[in-house]
């Protein structure tokens, strides 16, 4: 389905045609595949299926109905918050009841690229996410940048068309929020 459509159903969908859900969820199926596959395979040991999270996302996203759905970049981003909610709350929800044995951990290499310093250590997701709530507060811009990057998978040159921004604005947000987020985290980049 092209770009201009899903904006279309989006619209439609925001001012509540419910008669257009199913197109909609054809429509929105590959983008939500896309970023829980990309979980999966950001996090092997995540025992929530690639479905699963997808159908949780899902779920949560039609709850809100309230959104006014500008277009797919805005959607994407959404649903990326969306899809990084649900895996925290699955692995709190799943650390809970190990009483914290075998916590799921994300490897912040995942987080390198060819302009900055790879980091080799290993942090746990929740710890992630509380570092990453914290830059939300001090720069909204690359922590959104960073859901993008990680949790939908998205490149720089994609996460640039999502924010409507330059992609040397994304390269800069990325080098800042990754070496804020080592900072916070305590990895040491390699030298």
């Amino acid at each position: 389905m092209e770009t201009g459509e899903i904006t279309q159903l989006l619209w439609r969908w925001s001012e509540g045609e419910r008669a257009i859900d199913d197109a909609l969820a054809r429509g929105l199926y590959p983008l939500l595949h896309a970023i829980a596959r990309n979980q999966a395979r950001r996090n092997p040991s995540l025992t929530l299926s690639t479905t699963e999270l997808l159908h949780e996302t899902y779920l949560r996203i039609a709850e809100q109905r309230d959104v006014a759905w500008r277009n797919r970049g805005h959607f994407l981003s959404i649903a990326a918050t969306v899809a990084r909610r649900v895996v925290i709350d699955y692995l709190r929800e799943r650390s809970a009841q190990k009483r914290g044995s075998g916590v799921a951990a994300v490897a912040l290499a995942d987080l390198a690229d060819s302009e900055v310093p790879l980091v080799d250590d290993q942090q746990d997701w929740i710890g992630l996410d509380q570092a990453l709530t914290r830059l939300q507060t001090l720069d909204p811009d690359a922590a959104r940048t960073v859901e993008l990057r990680l949790f939908a998978g998205l490149e720089v040159d994609e996460v640039a068309r999502v924010c409507e921004v330059s992609p040397s604005t994304i390269a800069r947000q990325w080098r800042f929020a990754r070496a804020w987020l080592a900072e916070q985290l305590e990895i040491q980049p390699q030298t």
